[in-house]
């Protein structure tokens, strides 16, 4: 139990993060009038997955996924980025 609520907490933050700055790179002018929209989706986007930790089997299992959703998501932004010579 622990183990799943110590990977919603620690890796639902980056991930969470992460795909906001991803929903920001895909808007128009880089998002920035959107910016304190997304900014106030950002907990409620972590909470859900904190909870969503919780459909795993096991710790492991969470960590495991959420650590590959961290590692795609945050190769996604770094690829957004670099594509667009930004």
């Amino acid at each position: 139990m622990i183990g799943r609520c110590l990977a919603g907490t620690l890796l639902g933050f980056p991930l969470a993060g992460f795909l906001l700055a991803l929903l920001l790179q895909w808007l128009p002018d880089h998002g920035e009038p959107w910016l304190i929209p997304v900014l106030i989706l950002f907990f409620p986007l972590w909470t859900g997955l904190m909870i969503g930790a919780y459909f795993f089997r096991n710790g492991a299992r969470a960590w495991l996924a959420l650590g590959a959703a961290n590692a795609l998501a945050w190769a996604a932004l770094w690829l957004s980025r670099h594509a667009a010579g930004a």
